[in-house]
């Protein structure tokens, strides 16, 4: 199936999900995340759910991060929705959080590192495939700053749905993932 397609299809498919079925999906879904072995990270970046898109909630697996390997710095980023690039920022959990007009909660008064120093990245998406292309909001943000990262950085995602086969017209501008956590398992693509 083609971008388009596939991003409607699991964006209804997302919006259909009753909170008691999002609830149990995210239980799953933090099992995974703390199943992985996140010891030789330095610099985490999670991304801070879109609440009105029913995107995993990462604020539990952060806290996880923070009382399980309190020497791994979680990092947030705020969207510039001019130049469709992330800027990023150290998160604490006394962090304050404004909410940009996406509903995106993001980072005020915080201190600013640049992508080339993050280790790991667990971006949104809807889907994704079994080769690791994702699909997102359509907006290119994740795949500039997957670009701006250094080369071997670990690129992951968190879905509520497995690997669909193919996604048929990816361009030279899609980044793959090499990682997602699902309710059923954590795929590494």
């Amino acid at each position: 199936m083609k971008k388009a397609d596939l991003r409607a299809e699991y964006r209804n498919r997302r919006n259909e999900l009753t909170q008691a079925q999002v609830r149990e999906m995210d239980s799953l879904i933090f099992r995974e995340l703390t199943s992985y072995d996140w010891s030789n990270i330095k610099y985490l970046h999670v991304y801070l759910a879109i609440a009105k898109f029913k995107e995993y909630d990462t604020i539990p697996f952060i806290q996880w991060i923070w009382d399980n390997y309190p020497e791994i710095e979680i990092v947030i980023s705020k969207s510039d929705f001019n130049t469709h690039l992330l800027k990023h920022f150290i998160y604490k959990s006394d962090t304050p959080l404004e909410h940009n007009s996406w509903g995106i909660p993001e980072p005020s008064g915080s201190i600013e590192i640049e992508a080339s120093e993050i280790d790991f990245v667990l971006a949104p998406l809807l889907v994704v495939d079994e080769r690791g292309n994702r699909i997102g909001y359509g907006k290119g943000f994740y795949d500039r700053f997957f670009a701006a990262c250094k080369p071997n950085v670990s690129k992951g995602g968190i879905s509520y749905f497995k690997p669909v086969p193919e996604i048929e017209d990816i361009s030279q501008w899609d980044v793959p993932i090499g990682i997602v956590f699902t309710p059923e398992k954590t795929y590494f693509l």
